[in-house]
């Protein structure tokens, strides 16, 4: 008796299932073209790009040819609409925030960042910016050059020597990255050589954030899951906050003995506007502390993965092109 209730009740929970997902993926009147999407894999199935038989600028290019300059393609269970015209981009440059902070943009992400201001828009993107934009801009970042410099000076004398063959320049560029970001950001010397916990931390965390992102078509439940039971994850998520922790209560008391000092660095600027009653309303009420720790994280994650890539395949190009 209890096996047939629960064949039943399988089969039930798989054929609503079904109809929800059929409900989901079913087109209305005023969607744009496309194609109609897999029911798990949208339109990444379809189109070849699983097969590994076409580009996804491949892809782009033929739906363009096939609905015009506006349509939609199903990235798993993330509808993308496409606008291929100048105008499209205009209008979408201008309003920046609003259009890149989709689930698309970065699917899955806010599950390890939800705080972080790439994933933010409207009243709580303004009040977030508004602490983080003046310690970003160009005067700013000119003040630490010596110190910018410096640290290339190490990145040299440590990994790039006369004669040897650089297999793991990434890695190399990686340190450097974090040892600028940590002195200019946050007044503290992380010295991330290639072996240290910070990196390998920061390593594992983008290793599994990339892996949600990459997959958009699987449920945001089971990303939960998969991230609490995930112990290589859990451990490096622990000693990430702790190093966010020690930087924002070593801040904390620089600025108890020090008062009415204006912010020099990003996270004297993040800890100067911490409260914890701070609200949407009030684009002027600060960043509470959950709010803070995101922000930090962002921040050394965005110096971390993406600088150092484009630092790595500018050495790389440069080598080839010495005379530039």
């Amino acid at each position: 008796m209890i096996s047939i209730i629960f064949v039943s009740l399988t089969i039930l929970v798989i054929v609503l299932a079904y109809i929800y997902l059929k409900q989901w993926y079913a087109p209305s009147l005023d969607d744009l073209p496309g194609v109609q999407p897999h029911i798990f894999f949208g339109n990444l199935l379809n189109s070849g790009i699983l097969k590994q038989e076409s580009t996804f600028n491949q892809v782009m290019i033929d739906y363009q040819r096939r609905f015009g300059d506006k349509f939609q393609y199903w990235f798993g269970s993330h509808r993308c609409l496409a606008f291929c015209r100048l105008e499209h981009a205009q209008a979408i440059f201008s309003d920046r925030h609003t259009f890149e902070q989709s689930p698309l943009f970065l699917p899955n992400f806010d599950l390890l960042c939800p705080n972080g201001i790439v994933m933010l828009t409207g009243a709580k993107w303004k009040r977030h910016v508004r602490v983080l934009l003046p310690m970003l801009k160009r005067a700013k970042i000119v003040g630490h050059l010596a110190m910018i410099t410096q640290c290339t000076d190490r990145f040299i004398d440590r990994y790039l020597h006369a004669g040897q063959i650089h297999r793991d320049l990434h890695a190399a560029c990686q340190s450097l990255t974090m040892n600028v970001i940590g002195l200019i950001g946050f007044d503290c010397d992380f010295d991330a050589n290639v072996d240290s916990p910070v990196k390998k931390a920061f390593l594992d965390f983008i290793f599994h954030g990339t892996l949600l992102m990459i997959t958009p078509w699987v449920p945001r439940w089971l990303g939960k899951i998969y991230l609490r039971y995930n112990r290589k994850y859990q451990r490096a998520y622990q000693l990430v906050h702790k190093l966010a922790e020690k930087l924002v209560k070593e801040e904390q008391n620089k600025q108890s003995e020090i008062e009415n000092e204006r912010p020099k660095t990003l996270i004297a600027s993040l800890v100067s506007s911490l409260n914890e009653e701070a609200n949407d309303e009030d684009i002027s009420s600060g960043l509470n502390h959950a709010e803070i720790f995101d922000e930090v994280l962002m921040m050394i994650l965005a110096g971390y993965d993406t600088t150092s890539t484009a630092l790595t395949w500018f050495i790389f190009f440069a080598s080839k092109n010495p005379r530039v």
